[in-house]
């Protein structure tokens, strides 16, 4: 899957790194350089996410959310999600032109004309309506420089085990948040969990996402990126921000 994702991540800031200003470990680099490179060579990638974090409740505590996800992803222009969150599901449609919101129990939906790719698709639907459906920046082709650039501690950490099984663990940070990612050691060098630590003030706040049920190079039925209105809906005006 050209050209899609890379992971905005978070947590760990190892003790012998803290009296350097910058420290990227070569160990690091290699294996986030196979994630990308992994990703890159797919026409298509399925998988489920599930999610918890750190909401503001009120000024002075945080509570804890949770929603599940399922992404497909085919070619560099077709994408399709649903997102699950307390028992209301919210689903994503794109088809390489246009771009759809449609949320199941309210029954209204909104039509956007969007960017001709899936990159600058979730970058638009970010920096427009605010809407942030990955938490894994992975699939973008430059990963590993963006991580490069914008942390200034990458180490890998060794392997670890999570749920009985063995993964590469690296971790990084820079001033505004920290992050631990850990990776399959099989030929397929995927996520399987990442964790972010944002430093906000007055109070840090987390956020984790666990993958699973990974499916690449399939091929999927075009109807699966297009969106049929049913009965009874109703179409509402997609406003952007600023607006």
């Amino acid at each position: 899957m050209k050209k899609l994702f890379t992971f905005v991540l978070g947590i760990f800031l190892s003790q012998s790194l803290q009296a350097q200003s910058t420290f990227h470990d070569s160990t690091a680099l290699l294996i986030l350089d196979k994630v990308s490179e992994y990703f890159g060579q797919l026409n298509s990638v399925k998988f489920n996410t599930k999610i918890s974090e750190d909401v503001a409740f009120s000024d002075n505590f945080f509570i804890k959310e949770f929603r599940n996800a399922e992404f497909i992803f085919q070619d560099n222009n077709k994408m399709a999600a649903k997102i699950s969150n307390q028992d209301k599901d919210k689903f994503f449609f794109y088809n390489g032109q246009q771009a759809v919101y449609f949320a199941k129990e309210d029954n209204y939906f909104t039509v956007a004309d969007a960017p001709d790719n899936t990159l600058e698709m979730l970058d638009w639907l970010d920096q427009s309506f605010g809407v942030h459906l990955l938490f894994a920046d992975f699939l973008y082709p430059d990963f590993t420089l963006s991580l490069v650039e914008n942390m200034d501690y990458l180490e890998f950490l060794g392997t670890a085990y999570l749920d009985g099984i063995e993964y590469y663990h690296i971790g990084g940070a820079n001033a505004d948040l920290s992050f631990q990612l850990w990776i399959h050691q099989d030929l397929e060098m995927k996520p399987k969990k990442v964790v972010l630590t944002y430093f906000g003030e007055p109070y840090a706040r987390q956020m984790e996402v666990n993958f699973d049920n990974w499916e690449s190079n399939e091929i999927y039925p075009q109807t699966i990126f297009e969106f049929l209105p049913p009965p009874n809906s109703r179409q509402i005006i997609w406003l952007q921000k600023n607006q």
